[in-house]
């Protein structure tokens, strides 16, 4: 990730920079440590999964007793997208190389 601007050095926490390297080398083989594991994938498409289609329990929204919880993705909690994506969603998308 790329910051611009100054930077609040005591909003830095490294628990989620581990936590999410935790969930990434358990989801996907090749990063796992002293894998012999081989992938033929150039993008990674666990972490398109990951942050736009699985629901991350720690980011969900408590509300009153007899409503429905309010699940959310990574990306729906940085403001990305506003609902959670479904695989044909995800596979059918057309990507852009333009920045």
């Amino acid at each position: 990730m790329v910051i611009f601007g100054e930077v609040d050095d005591a909003g830095i926490d490294t628990i989620y920079v581990e936590r999410y390297n935790l969930t990434l080398r358990h989801g996907i083989s090749r990063l796992v440590r002293e894998s012999l594991c081989f992938s033929k994938c150039k993008e990674m498409l666990y972490q398109c999964y990951n942050n736009l289609i699985r629901v991350n329990s720690a980011l969900t929204i408590k509300t009153k007793k007899g409503e429905k919880n309010i699940v959310r993705t990574p990306c729906m909690v940085e403001g990305i997208t506003d609902h959670i994506w479904r695989w044909k969603e995800l596979l059918m998308i057309k990507w852009s190389h333009e920045i």
